[in-house]
């Protein structure tokens, strides 16, 4: 074998080795920013993060059977890997920006409030079916798949992610900032 194709073999070696571990590294991290701890290690995350352990697919509040669900569960598509890995990536850079050069608006319950109102862009209802694929049997399943009533899983079940608390969480700890902020 001549020094050139030597060369050739072992750099085609090693740069195989180092993309193999590059690559297992990297779904790893993908993994673990996945993790309901790494969201709610964020204090602008935090009301979030209470509100959806003692919520209905929270390890807390879990008391009724629902299906335990993470933050990426709900908040990432799950309907192929690139859309995955596209919207984890813009969602985690926004939330990177707004973190270390907005603070997170932190202290702004009024953000907070209206952010809730855009949720059907935070939140995928194909992720809803995906997991809850036999609906209940009662009139209200029955008159949206007759098409008797319109909306999305979202529409009535508003509350499941965060529980009824997320509204007051935000509130009781955004709030005491903003409140010792006006007191200044």
């Amino acid at each position: 074998m001549t020094e050139k194709k030597k060369a050739l073999l072992t750099g085609g070696i090693i740069g195989f080795i180092v993309a193999g571990i590059g690559a297992i590294i990297s779904a790893q991290m993908i993994e673990s920013t996945a993790e309901p701890s790494f969201c709610g290690s964020c204090h602008e995350m935090k009301p979030m993060f209470e509100a959806w352990e003692r919520g209905p697919h929270g390890p807390l509040g879990n008391k009724r059977g629902a299906v335990r669900a993470g933050c990426a569960d709900c908040h990432l598509p799950h309907n192929n890997v690139v859309s995955y890995l596209i919207n984890k990536s813009k969602f985690g850079t926004n939330d990177l920006i707004v973190h270390f050069f907005a603070g997170g608006h932190d202290g702004d319950v009024k953000y907070w409030m209206e952010k809730r109102k855009e949720r059907d862009h935070y939140v995928f209802v194909s992720n809803c079916e995906r997991c809850h694929e036999e609906l209940p049997d009662n009139i209200m399943h029955e008159k949206l798949k007759a098409g008797e009533i319109s909306g999305d899983c979202l529409t009535c079940h508003w509350y499941v992610g965060h529980g009824f608390d997320l509204e007051a969480k935000i509130k009781e700890i955004f709030g005491k900032k903003e409140g010792e902020a006006n007191r200044e």
